[in-house]
């Protein structure tokens, strides 16, 4: 997937908590991380928010090559990408 970080944090800011939370818990469970580091990661919506716009273009596209293609698909659609 080609990252684009400001169509990337455009869809972010456009999207719910939840809708995030959810994301981010298909991500980090796809990555191998356990459900409950999961959850812990997602508690603080402002806090990873302010983290994943401190990604660069280089951190996304690594976090997105430990990922499936199908959960990276599923991502894709959820942002409309």
């Amino acid at each position: 997937m080609e990252i684009d970080k400001r169509q990337i944090m455009d869809k972010l800011d456009a999207i719910g908590d939840e809708e995030l939370k959810n994301m981010v818990r298909m991500i980090a469970e796809g990555a191998g991380m356990s459900k409950g580091r999961a959850e812990r990661a997602v508690s603080d919506i402002s806090k990873l928010r302010r983290n994943i716009g401190s990604l660069s273009e280089k951190d996304l596209q690594n976090a997105l090559s430990m990922l499936d293609g199908d959960t990276v698909e599923n991502i894709k659609r959820q942002m409309n990408m």
